[in-house]
């Protein structure tokens, strides 16, 4: 009996390590053809999602399932032609795929302009007619964030998660965690230094901001004494952020994952002080580094860091620098505590073995 085969979708700019990571699982049960989505937001939107079309109208029915990283644009095709011609049909949901927050113009559920009302069909109609959603933290199913406002008095609760803005949905839901590879991600450094780092793909203000950049770097002028060191910045935020001469700051631009995690092994404190996150994979990987993380109180953030640090509940950088002066004070097990609890809680294994039970009864 041959091996079954599966499609497996992502946009050609998703290549994090957890979507490469769900590859090399699938692999292990399926014959796995990737499909690099590169249907964007210009011009070339038309002949992409027309080629796109036929290619799917003609091979879908060569594959036993398909399995999509995000629900977006290049999610609507693989699931329209997976229901049409009987095949299962599986998106993770990894976080901008189950908000909406205007302030920083994340997520897709947004009904302003032509363009991003088509995304957000895309989005809706993947998500309602797909055969299983599996977010990687449960707050991606419905929850209330109140940290994101907590600098602004007055300001409701956001609330979001995918049942938030699709009201009717009747799509099952399997929350699978990410997993990660206690062997990859360890600490090269016997000594830690009296650092705090935080890693991010910073690309624009938007960015900057979720991901709580402008926090930290708020509380590294108030911290003269602690050495920051910032990871993920762009070429605009590297000119910035030296031109305010904090000689307590290390910036980065993009690096690898072998100088990431060199980085990791330096710093005593790992901080995420994001305004949104689904499960925050630096986070894992520095507490596998043995950081202590100092995180906001924002979606799957508490639920990774547990009693191995601190939980930031106000937006707010006094706070911020309080609760990060706290965590250097921790001692050499703290930081063991804290890579094992990445190590007990979220396993590659784990992922592996719940992956591969949710797609063990394909036809």
């Amino acid at each position: 009996m041959s091996q079954r085969k599966l499609l497996f979708v992502h946009h050609i700019s998703a290549k994090a390590k957890f979507v490469t990571n769900d590859i090399e699982i699938l692999r292990k049960r399926f014959n796995v053809e990737i499909l690099e989505s590169k249907l964007s937001n210009n011009l070339s939107f038309i002949f992409s999602f027309v080629s796109l079309f036929f290619r799917l109208l003609f091979s879908i029915k060569n594959y036993d399932a398909v399995y999509i990283w995000f629900a977006d644009y290049h999610s609507f095709l693989p699931v329209f032609f997976s229901k049409l011609f009987g095949k299962k049909s599986f998106i993770a949901v990894g976080g901008y795929d189950a908000t909406y927050i205007p302030e920083i113009n994340m997520g897709l559920f947004t009904k302003s302009g032509i363009k991003k009302r088509f995304r957000c069909f895309c989005a809706v109609y993947s998500l309602k007619n797909c055969s299983v959603i599996i977010p990687v933290d449960k707050s991606l199913i419905e929850n209330e964030n109140r940290y994101i406002y907590s600098d602004l008095p007055g300001k409701p609760v956001l609330k979001d998660g995918i049942k938030n803005f699709i009201k009717d949905i009747k799509t099952p839901f399997k929350t699978i965690p990410l997993g990660y590879d206690e062997e990859i991600f360890k600490s090269g450094n016997d000594v830690k230094e009296r650092a705090v780092v935080s890693a991010g793909m910073i690309e624009n203000e938007n960015e900057y901001r979720r991901k709580g950049f402008d926090m930290l770097t708020e509380a590294a002028m108030k911290m003269p004494d602690v050495k920051f060191i910032l990871i993920g910045l762009n070429e605009y935020y590297l000119r910035h952020l030296k031109s305010l001469n904090l000689k307590n700051t290390e910036l980065y631009g993009k690096v690898s994952y072998d100088e990431l995690i060199k980085l990791y092994s330096r710093a005593k404190v790992y901080s995420q002080l994001s305004m949104f996150e689904g499960m925050p994979s630096a986070v894992c990987e520095a507490m596998l580094c043995g950081c202590i993380p100092v995180g906001s109180e924002v979606n799957g953030i508490p639920d990774i860091i547990g009693d191995c640090g601190i939980i930031v509940k106000e937006r707010n950088a006094c706070k911020a620098a309080e609760a990060i002066r706290a965590a250097l004070k921790y001692d050499e097990q703290a930081s063991l505590k804290s890579r094992r609890r990445i190590i007990e809680m979220f396993p590659l294994k784990k992922r592996e073995e719940e992956l591969l039970k949710i797609t063990e009864k394909i036809p």
